[in-house]
Order: C-alpha cells, then sequence, then structure tokens
C-alpha cells in the first residue's frame, strides 16, 4: 500500500529541472528589463541637468555682457566709439568696410562723463543735464537763448526705446523747465486741450513718439510750442526729421537713454530694432552735420 501511494506522489526529475532552469531565465530577464529603464531614466536626467546648466551659462554670459555693456557709458571717449561702431558692424553686416567707416562717430563726437558718479536713474537725469551736458545754469531758464524761443528747437534730445519709457523720461526732464512755466498735468476727467490751441504759453517737454499721436500732429503741435528738451523713439524722431518739423540747429547734445532694460534686460542699444533704428538715425545728414559742426558741436552721451 505504501509503495503505491510512493508510486503516486514520485516526481519527474527532468521536469523540476526544467522548471528550475526556466525561472533562473525568466529572472534575469526582469532584471536586464528593469535595468534598460533606469539607464534610459539617468541618461534623460542627465541630459535635463545639463540643459539647464547650458541656460544657466548662457543667461550669466549674457548678463555679463550687458552689465559691461553699461560701463561703457562712464568709459573715455575713444572707448565709447569703438562700442558703437561694433555695433554698427553688427547691425549692418552687409555693408562694406568703407561704408562703415563712413558711419563711424569719432571720438571727439562723445562726451565724456565718468565724473558724474550717482547713480544713472531717472531721478538723477535733470542733474545729469545740469552737470555733464548743459552747464550753464540759465540753459533752461533765460528766455534770451534762441531754443527758449524759437519753436520745435531743442537744446538736448534724449532717445529711448519706447512711448512709455519716453513719457516718463519727459517727466524726469521737467524739473529743468522754468518753475512758473512748467506745463500743467491734466487731471483724470479734465477736458483735454484742443489741438489748435498750445497747452502752455511756457516751454514744453516735447514727447516724441508714434502711440496715440500721428506724425502730422506732432509736426504740427512742434509748430507752436517752445520745447528745450525733446525725447522719443528713434523711430519718431527719424520721422520728423525727415518733415523738417524738428530743428536741430542749437542741439547741444544727444542723451541715449541707456540705462533703461525692457522686460528681456535689453538696453536701446541691445533690442535689434531700436538699435538698429538709433544707428540710423545718428546716421542722418542733419544729425551727422550737427554733430560734426565747426563751432559748438553737439555731442553725444550715454546715460
Amino acid at each position: 500500500m505504501a509503495d503505491e501511494l510512493d508510486d503516486g506522489l514520485l516526481i519527474d526529475e527532468h521536469l523540476v529541472a526544467y522548471s528550475d532552469d526556466e525561472n533562473e531565465h525568466t529572472k534575469p530577464k526582469a532584471t536586464t528589463s528593469t535595468s534598460h529603464t533606469d539607464k534610459a531614466a539617468e541618461k534623460k536626467r542627465k541630459r535635463r541637468e545639463q540643459a539647464k546648466a547650458q541656460r544657466r551659462k548662457k543667461s550669466a554670459a549674457f548678463q555679463e555682457q550687458v552689465e559691461a555693456a553699461r560701463t561703457v557709458a562712464m568709459q573715455p571717449a575713444d572707448l565709447q566709439a569703438d562700442y558703437l561702431s561694433a555695433l554698427q558692424r553688427k547691425a549692418f553686416p552687409k555693408l562694406s568696410e568703407l561704408e562703415l567707416s563712413e558711419m563711424r562717430l569719432a571720438a571727439a563726437a562723445f562726451l565724456e562723463t565718468y565724473q558724474f558718479t550717482r547713480e544713472r536713474t531717472l531721478d538723477n537725469l535733470s542733474t545729469f543735464v545740469r552737470e555733464c551736458v548743459c552747464t550753464d545754469a540759465s540753459a533752461f531758464q533765460s528766455a534770451s537763448h534762441p531754443w527758449m524761443q524759437a519753436h520745435g528747437t531743442p537744446r538736448i534730445l534724449v532717445i529711448t526705446g519706447n512711448a512709455q519709457r519716453a513719457a516718463d523720461v519727459a517727466r524726469a526732464l521737467r524739473p529743468l523747465l522754468p518753475s512758473e512755466e512748467r506745463p500743467t498735468k491734466r487731471r483724470k476727467g479734465d477736458k483735454p486741450t484742443p489741438k489748435d490751441t498750445p497747452a502752455s504759453s511756457g516751454p514744453n517737454v516735447a514727447k516724441l513718439f508714434a502711440r496715440h499721436f500721428k506724425v502730422e500732429e506732432q509736426a504740427a503741435w512742434l509748430e507752436t510750442q517752445v520745447t528745450p528738451a525733446a525725447v522719443g523713439t528713434p523711430h519718431r524722431i527719424q520721422a520728423l526729421l525727415d518733415k523738417d518739423a524738428l530743428h536741430i540747429e542749437h542741439l547741444a547734445a544727444i542723451i541715449i537713454d541707456f540705462s533703461w532694460t525692457d522686460a528681456k534686460n535689453r538696453t536701446v542699444l541691445d533690442t535689434p530694432e531700436t538699435r538698429d533704428a538709433t544707428l540710423s538715425l545718428l546716421s542722418n545728414t542733419s544729425l551727422r552735420a550737427a554733430l560734426t559742426r565747426p563751432s559748438a558741436p553737439c555731442q553725444l552721451a550715454l546715460y
């Protein structure tokens, strides 16, 4: 009886061996599959880290370039001229060496302002003008000066990046005007000043940009206003010069609003559109003539 039971419980040794072999071969397959997944994930993680590192490196390099460019405003005139020349070469790669050399401004055209040690902000802009640009205390106070009498004839011209910034710069320049004649800011709810009536009998800071104003409207406004200071975008300034609406025979300085940066931390000379427009404006025939006048030439200042 016992033998019969034993016979029924006999296990095929070959079957057991086959089963064990199968398990041994199956387990490594699972391990190998997991290993491949881990390696792929590790490679993906490394790629992400490398991409982040490259982005950080590029961002740091760009920030370094921006900071280095800002220091140009406080460098000697010859270094400022070299900087602008390099920008011209970058902006107009198709121009020949001869054409680029004709565009280049001489070092004598640049105003050295390294003695101005205050932070170059809007709050200090009017002080910068008084101390570095128009040092004559009566420049914006005495009605005897021609630019304080003639219409649309600025003594200083500020080039900036956009309409909002131009409006901010205009407010920062108002302290230069005679205090009793500064234009009164229109309050919310007040009726707008008629286009055919001057907003003020005294001098104004001209705001020259495209937002809300057509070129023809600004040209007509300049014909009725004393504007010893003007600020605008390069495109609109160029358009008004082309229309002979902006008179620069008494222009003492062109100030590039170099301290302002946009949302991407770019200056007016970093953004391709405003950079190219500004460099083209500085090549304008009338502006070049002002910058190379034999007597009391206009100068270019970076702020």
